[in-house]
């Protein structure tokens, strides 16, 4: 079609949508593929059949024929845009496509065809996009910016939001305040935004300082949320990417008292987070002076305690498995709660674990006594499934990296990593490195990754319960299960090819984008989810094959 300013504003409503969306709605990121999906379709059309078929035929007999003529445009349309798409010198797009044609070859070592079709399903942005993006309109430097406007202005919604219902609900869990898609999804679009922010403000210089001000504090305040609600992933990746560019940029361009500056101070930074770390560390061993070889026998009812002096597991400071009476303390919490002692806390744990421990944060006997000493306030925490005192009176960084030295150390204990994110991802990558072992060559396919994680599990005589048997929280891991050595080669060469020979290496835009994924990858199914997908698919080719122009480092 020749009416380019519908197909460009088709073609940036589709953009906005998207950009808008990520944050949000895994609906309309759906939606925003339909919209570019016609603005491909009406660039490939030609106007010439179109304004013929007008001509030649009454308004009857168009009303009768535009049906069967309208789809045979729209597969014209279709043939145009792939016989473009497979162009030569299009083969950074076409290759970073063919991640998803690994899935389709993967089908031939597949049993179970209804997860594989999932799977297919879920991933087809991989091809849809940079179909889109490579062969319809290009994005010049006046629209980029006010895309990356409206996308730093949705993520920071995205975090208002976020921040308003955790003041608003009682949450167990601060990353529960992200209720549209997974925390760790929105904590890589928060880290992309804070690098797209750092760029204009500190890059740019056409851009009025009210503007800079304001991008400022936006940049300033995703920081902040990142290290006030915890959200680890995307706080240690902001931390991982800062640094590489920093010292980047400073390698390549500095002067040399820069360089001493900014080798300094990311030392600092590593400083200063390893003694916040350590001191954590030190917090959880620390124990208040206990006798054990003298403990009391019995309560103040007349009821023995039971204590385990070999069992020396800590809840800040205080051992746990002594002065327990359990079932004088049953007989307490039940008159105080109405969730049974022998039942689960809201957050699904049992009670009486959830109580044992807060008791024993507070330097409190596990008996009558100790559950009388309870504010209703501590009691509405037991029962929200807070399990020690620190959950609440330490700030939720603190507290997740406290949870972790914690998970770890019940871990060595039990070897049981159920319910522990951190922990059961050691399980996640041992089971992947025996899937690896066993079907290096070929790998199980696309679509028996889930029977075959479950099997292997089953083998290995893990003890994860059923409900967190989940696959590799490794994309690469993933991959390799899924289509051996060859799939795993092939893989890291469409993510690595497109950008070297287009030169978007020296890209700012792509530089951060491509470090944030590929450290998500490590720890994360990235490609396994709708929204993961679409980031990974539209990020990528968004600033690889639909902006020509290069931001310089």
């Amino acid at each position: 079609m020749k009416d380019k300013n519908l197909i460009l504003w088709l073609y940036y409503f589709g953009i906005g949508l998207m950009l808008t969306a990520l944050p949000f709605s895994n609906y309309f990121m759906s939606i925003s593929q339909f919209v570019l999906s016609g603005a491909l379709v009406l660039d490939g059309m030609s106007k010439a059949d179109v304004t013929r078929f007008f001509k030649k035929y009454s308004p009857a007999t168009v009303v009768l024929l535009i049906v069967p003529y309208g789809l045979m445009w729209i597969f014209q349309a279709i043939g145009r845009k792939i016989r473009e798409f497979f162009r030569a010198e299009n083969a950074p797009a076409w290759v970073f496509a063919s991640i998803y044609l690994m899935h389709l070859l993967g089908l031939f070592f597949t049993s179970d065809f209804n997860y594989a079709l999932k799977d297919l399903r879920i991933k087809l942005p991989i091809l849809i996009l940079p179909l889109i993006l490579s062969t319809t309109c290009l994005t010049d430097r006046r629209s980029f910016r006010v895309f990356m406007y409206l996308f730093i202005a949705a993520v920071v919604t995205g975090t208002i939001i976020s921040t308003f219902i955790a003041v608003s609900r009682d949450l167990t869990d601060s990353r529960e305040s992200s209720i549209f898609i997974s925390h760790i999804r929105f904590s890589m679009l928060i880290d992309i935004a804070i690098f797209a922010v750092a760029y204009i403000v500190f890059k740019k210089s056409d851009i009025s300082r009210w503007i800079r001000v304001v991008l400022g504090a936006a940049g300033l305040w995703m920081v902040a949320f990142l290290i006030i609600f915890a959200y680890m992933t995307g706080l240690v990746i902001l931390i991982i990417v800062a640094i590489i560019m920093l010292f980047y940029l400073a390698m390549v361009k500095g002067r040399l008292m820069v360089k001493l500056a900014v080798a300094a101070g990311i030392v600092l930074i590593l400083s200063i987070t390893v003694l916040y770390i350590r001191d954590i560390g030190r917090d959880i061993n620390r124990i208040h002076p206990t006798d054990l070889s003298s403990l009391e026998k019995g309560t103040k009812n007349g009821n023995p305690y039971y204590h385990d002096t070999l069992n020396l597991q800590v809840e800040n400071g205080h051992y746990v498995w002594i002065y327990l009476a359990m079932d004088e303390m049953a007989e307490a919490w039940d008159k105080r709660s109405t969730y049974h002692f022998e039942g689960k806390d809201k957050a699904g744990q049992e009670m009486k674990s959830t109580l044992i421990r807060f008791l024993t944060s507070k330097g409190y006997r596990k008996d009558a006594e100790g559950v009388a000493r309870l504010t209703d306030e501590e009691v509405a925490m037991v029962e929200e499934g807070i399990a020690s005192t620190v959950y609440v009176e330490k700030p939720n960084l603190y507290v997740r990296i406290y949870k972790i030295f914690w998970e770890y150390q019940r871990y060595q204990v039990t070897r049981n990593p159920s319910g522990h994110s951190v922990m059961q991802r050691i399980e996640y990558w041992r089971a992947s490195v025996a899937l690896i072992r066993d079907n290096w060559l070929t790998g199980v396919g696309t679509g028996d990754i889930e029977y075959a994680f479950q099997e292997k599990y089953y083998a290995m005589g893990s003890l994860l319960s059923p409900e967190y048997r989940w696959r590799a929280h490794n994309q690469f891991l993933a991959i390799f299960v899924m289509f051996g050595v060859f799939g795993m080669a092939w893989f890291l060469f469409s993510l690595f090819f497109p950008a070297a020979r287009l030169v978007k290496f020296h890209d700012y835009y792509y530089l951060t984008f491509f470090i944030i994924i590929i450290l998500s990858m490590l720890t994360e199914d990235t490609l396994e989810t709708q929204a993961g997908v679409t980031q990974f698919a539209f990020f990528s080719s968004w600033y690889l094959f639909a902006k020509k122009f290069i931001d310089i480092i």
